[in-house]
């Protein structure tokens, strides 16, 4: 509360040796502090009798104005964001009126957010984990460690063609390296071919991080990929996780080449890749990253990738035994070795052709060259009279193909390499990375029910057995619809 004018004149004509009464005693009567009393005398003496007035309460940085226009040029800038396949929450809006249309002053992310909330054009979502209870995960330095993964988009034709797409982004300055577009399911030969040419502009990493998939790392699996042995030859150390959080990144990017293409409803793989090159150029060089802040604001992958300090590259190559300690540490870590009766199954994986040459063709170590031959077919050994091969692989949708019939067991076991053994009509299939039996069933395979589609649950296989039955759910068996509107 402000004190009066009278009251500080009072307090600006006091003398204690004048008056003859204390300090105390006079701020007693007047009823203020005596810390009031000694700043209002500092003030006095400082700024003489004009130091009795008091200074403007008004606030230094007064609440802006704002008019109908202005909300409604807002909301137009969202809907532009929209329909063009960019981010448009509030930190997009903010930076499209500074940057594209070039206001000195726009208002705040906060006042952006109210407004839209206000116009009722923002979808409401879950309440989510607050950000300070996340621990931020990022390398220091460019070329440190890079991101790739492959994801499966559909063109805008009348068949809804499936074409793969493998993003790669440096973790320290979220730098797109070159993402690109190939027309098969994710293999390795595709995957090697997109880090070849990153490798070509930008040196090698220290490390690249990934997921398992059989395109990538699989020595979760006991085995070397041959994207992992290339990796090692050229010196660059290949990491995964479990989770999609480990690739939190290049997970998130996914959400906004998805924006940048479906925008613009490609129908050939050659306009995705044309418009690849469009989408690096404005993801790198103009949208400015909200996991990047330099000072106040924040900055672009580009700009980043130039401020930031940059790794030493790979000098040598890894050692294959190295690779291989790492598979037999990481087993005993989780597993505590395999259990009885399966103790051989690492050096099963490790002898076996199809573990050491998955894709089929050739591996230089000292170059990077790339073979983008088709992928030869291989013919699955098989020890039994019923012709079910000794090694089989559950997909990353959970099926797995048994004389002929796609038997879906379940996602928790998806890019699982399997075991067959086969005995008195009675198949049983063991997975290889515990050793442990998965499910069994009697031969031949008689079905209970035929679902229209071409997955099978294997619920539905007459006399089966499962670890975990997955759920029997009549939509998976059905042709998958398409989410899209047919251009």
């Amino acid at each position: 509360m402000a004190i009066p004018t009278h009251i500080r004149k009072k307090i600006a004509d006091f003398d204690p040796v004048r008056d003859g009464k204390t300090i105390t005693k006079f701020c007693k009567e007047i009823g203020v502090s005596r810390q009031t009393y000694n700043n209002i005398k500092h003030r006095i003496a400082e700024r003489g009798r004009a130091g009795i007035i008091p200074d403007s309460t008004a606030p230094k940085n007064p609440a802006r104005k704002f008019d109908v226009e202005l909300r409604q040029l807002v909301v137009q800038a969202r809907q532009v964001l929209k329909e063009t396949g960019r981010d448009y929450g509030p930190w997009s809006i903010y930076y499209y009126l500074l940057d594209d249309l070039r206001m000195e002053n726009p208002p705040q992310r906060s006042t952006i957010a109210l407004w839209l909330h206000e116009a009722g054009v923002v979808d409401g979502n879950a309440r989510k984990r607050p950000r300070s209870s996340y621990k931020r995960f990022a390398r220091a330095k460019v070329n440190e460690l890079w991101q790739i993964d492959g994801f499966v988009y559909r063109l805008f034709d009348t068949a809804h063609t499936q074409i793969t797409i493998y993003q790669l982004i440096d973790d320290a300055s979220r730098f797109d390296l070159g993402s690109q577009a190939f027309s098969r399911p994710e293999n390795g030969v595709d995957a090697r071919a997109t880090l070849a040419a990153a490798m070509d502009s930008y040196g090698c990493p220290q490390e690249v991080l990934s997921d398992n998939g059989e395109a990538f790392a699989t020595y979760h699996r006991g085995r070397l990929s041959d994207t992992e042995r290339w990796l090692a030859g050229l010196g660059v150390w290949s990491i995964a996780g479990f989770a999609p959080q480990t690739q939190g990144k290049d997970e998130r990017s996914h959400q906004t080449i998805f924006r940048y293409l479906d925008a613009r409803t490609p129908t050939t793989i050659e306009q995705v890749h044309k418009l690849l090159v469009e989408y690096r150029n404005y993801y790198n060089t103009k949208r400015r990253h909200q996991g990047l802040n330099h000072g106040k604001m924040h900055i672009t992958p580009a700009q980043a990738r130039e401020i930031l300090d940059h790794a030493t590259p790979p000098a040598q190559p890894v050692d294959p035994d190295v690779l291989w300690a790492k598979i037999a540490t990481y087993y005993h870590s989780m597993h505590g070795g395999f259990p009885a009766g399966r103790e051989n199954a690492l050096d099963k994986v490790a002898a076996s052709p199809k573990a050491h040459n998955h894709d089929s063709e050739p591996i230089h170590q000292d170059s990077r060259a790339i073979d983008d031959s088709s992928v030869a077919a291989i013919t699955p050994a098989s020890s039994n009279s019923w012709g079910i091969p000794d090694e089989l692989w559950i997909n990353r949708s959970g099926v797995v193909t048994i004389l002929k019939h796609r038997l879906y067991v379940g996602t928790r076991w998806k890019n699982r390499m399997l075991y067959s053994q086969v005995s008195n009509n009675h198949a049983e299939f063991f997975t290889a990375h515990d050793g442990e039996l998965l499910f069994s069933f009697p031969l031949p395979i008689t079905l209970l029910h035929r679902p229209a589609g071409g997955q099978i649950n294997i619920g539905h296989v007459e006399g089966m057995w499962h670890r975990r039955p997955p759920e029997i759910k009549p939509i998976l068996s059905r042709p998958r619809p398409s989410r899209r509107k047919k251009p």
